[in-house]
């Protein structure tokens, strides 16, 4: 019996996941929008995997370390997150007079999948695609809740598909360069204060612009190697259409709207040394990203009976540090572990309930299963434990006084698969 080409047989799997990228709702829970749950093995690691072997997902983390395959190599997977926050509200004002003043968000599970492949071009240079979530959003409560006039829905989804080339300079240095083609969907649900009934809007918009990435990479030796990869700022033009319902009949009405954000740039630095015969690595990375950017939301809109819309955000630049470790049990198994301290960009004179965080701790446990020279399967839990914050009143207290983010955790489950395909 003939056998199928190896292409053939992986069509399936690249059409699930290219459904899964048109389907998936919005997912973040890093700092600010960001995401970071790239694959499977770098979660494993509490996304510490800019050194990540015999794996194309590193054109995710650092691109320059495609010059360390020495094939072809696909590698498809996704992250599923479940995230939860409490909040409790103090003195509720008039226009939540007998509402309740302890809510939760609402179950709201996301999936952020990702799509790597890279191969060798010539003796000295390499190539690569991938499609992953940079950025994201997802949380949900209520329409009746006492923040509802901050938010019920915030969700963002923002995919790059990211062509790279790669090439290595000598023995010891190694360059990337890549385009970052971001696709940017904002959806936001809230109501607006009125003497009588709230009117809703519904606002659902996209854009997609061109940004970059820039990686160099260099091994002290064969054991132990640095890298540092850039990415450029984004700025994407929403626009997007808005439906207006209420029981005044006058506020029934859909028109359009545009606003626009600017997606940060950001600089990490990242160590990684092998030690025990090279059966254990461990990683070191520090981020920082420049949510500066990121200094107000306008939005304006094409009917003249409503206002244009602004909120000062007024984010910070932020750190980001984590730590990971691998070890190489057998020819079949590894185990990996990390920890992340993720720094909220959100001033507390600006914190609302569309963005949910505060400073974040993160653990992270994963598993690699290598049934044969040719695959990889991966595992992953990380769980996400934000700081406490306070949101106060932008309504004159006619909502509330304030109200506490609280008990608030966000679990990852990450799970995917590396082939080599020649």
């Amino acid at each position: 019996m003939k056998k199928k080409p190896l292409i053939m047989k992986k069509k399936p799997l690249i059409l699930l996941l290219l459904l899964l990228f048109a389907l998936a709702p919005s997912a973040a829970f890093a700092e600010g929008l960001s995401i970071y749950e790239w694959s499977a093995s770098g979660s494993g690691m509490a996304e510490s995997y800019m050194f990540g072997e015999n794996d194309p997902a590193v054109l995710a983390y650092n691109p320059a370390a495609i010059t360390r395959l020495d094939g072809r190599y696909l590698s498809v997977g996704a992250s599923f997150f479940n995230p939860y926050d409490h909040n409790n509200f103090t003195k509720l004002g008039s226009a939540n007079a007998g509402n309740s003043d302890s809510w939760d968000s609402n179950y709201s599970p996301a999936i952020g999948p990702y799509f790597y492949y890279a191969d060798k071009a010539g003796s000295n240079s390499w190539w690569g695609v991938a499609m992953f979530p940079r950025f994201g959003n997802n949380i949900e409560y209520e329409p009746n809740w006492p923040g509802r006039y901050d938010t019920i829905f915030s969700g963002i989804k923002a995919f790059t598909f990211q062509p790279t080339y790669a090439w290595r300079m000598g023995e010891r240095w190694s360059a990337a360069v890549g385009l970052d083609i971001n696709y940017f969907n904002l959806r936001m649900k809230s109501a607006t204060y009125t003497r009588g009934p709230d009117v809703f809007s519904d606002l659902d918009g996209s854009s997609v612009n061109v940004g970059g990435v820039f990686a160099v990479n260099y091994d002290f030796d064969k054991d132990t190697s640095a890298a540092l990869v850039y990415r450029t700022r984004v700025r994407q033009d929403i626009d997007a259409d808005v439906d207006l319902s209420s029981l005044i009949p006058a506020y029934n009405f859909s028109t359009k709207a545009h606003g626009v954000i600017t997606l940060p740039d950001s600089i990490q630095f990242s160590v990684s040394h092998r030690f025990n015969q090279g059966r254990t690595r461990v990683e070191a990375d520090l981020l920082w990203t420049n949510w500066t950017t990121y200094d107000s939301l306008n939005i304006s809109f094409d009917d003249p009976r409503l206002a244009a819309k602004s909120a000062t955000k007024d984010w910070n630049a932020v750190w980001r540090f984590n730590i990971g470790v691998e070890h190489r049990l057998s020819d079949m198994w590894s185990i990996m572990g990390g920890y992340c301290w993720d720094q909220s960009p959100v001033p507390d004179e600006y914190m609302d309930f569309t963005m949910p965080t505060g400073d974040r701790h993160r653990v992270s446990l994963g598993l690699k299963y290598r049934p044969n020279a040719n695959q990889e399967w991966s595992l992953a839990y990380s769980a996400i434990f934000p700081s406490d914050r306070t949101v106060y009143s932008q309504k004159n207290g006619v909502d509330f006084a304030s109200g506490e983010i609280c008990e608030s955790l966000t679990q990852v489950i990450g799970f995917g698969c590396t082939l080599k395909l020649r």
